[in-house]
C-alpha cells in the first residue's frame, strides 16, 4: 500500500504479532526466558528455563533462558530471540491456564535437571 492514505508499517509487515514486539525506535522492554519461570512452573512442574526449544518460525535451536519474554499484558508472551517470532504465550485466569506453544517445533527437556 502506498500514497498518502497508506498506514504507518503497512509497507512491510513484520513477523507474526510484529505491532506488539515494538518498534526500532520505541522497544517494548522484555526480560529473558528466566521470567517465564513462576508461571510457566505452575503449568509444567518443572524448570523450564533450561529446556531446549526450536523455533518453527526460524529454525534456532536456543535454550529457554534466551528467549525474550514480554510481561507486560494480561499474560506473557515469549518470542525467539534470533527471529521476534512468537514461541509461546501463557494466560493464567482464576480457573485456568490458557497456553499457545505453537511457535516452538519441540522442547526439549532434560529428565535429570
Amino acid at each position: 500500500m502506498t500514497g498518502k492514505h497508506a498506514s504507518h508499517g503497512a509497507e512491510n509487515p513484520g513477523p507474526e504479532d510484529r505491532d506488539i514486539a515494538g518498534f526500532e525506535h520505541n522497544p517494548i522492554p522484555h526480560l529473558d526466558g528466566n521470567a517465564a519461570a513462576g508461571p510457566l512452573w505452575e503449568v509444567f512442574r518443572f524448570d523450564i528455563v533450561a529446556a531446549i526449544g526450536r523455533c518453527k518460525h526460524c529454525g534456532a535451536v536456543r535454550a529457554f533462558a534466551e528467549a525474550k519474554v514480554y510481561a507486560d499484558a494480561p499474560g506473557i508472551v515469549v518470542r525467539c530471540s534470533s527471529c521476534e517470532g512468537v514461541l509461546l504465550r501463557l494466560v493464567e485466569t482464576p480457573t485456568q491456564f490458557w497456553l499457545d506453544l505453537s511457535g516452538l517445533s519441540y522442547l526439549q527437556i532434560d529428565r535429570e535437571g
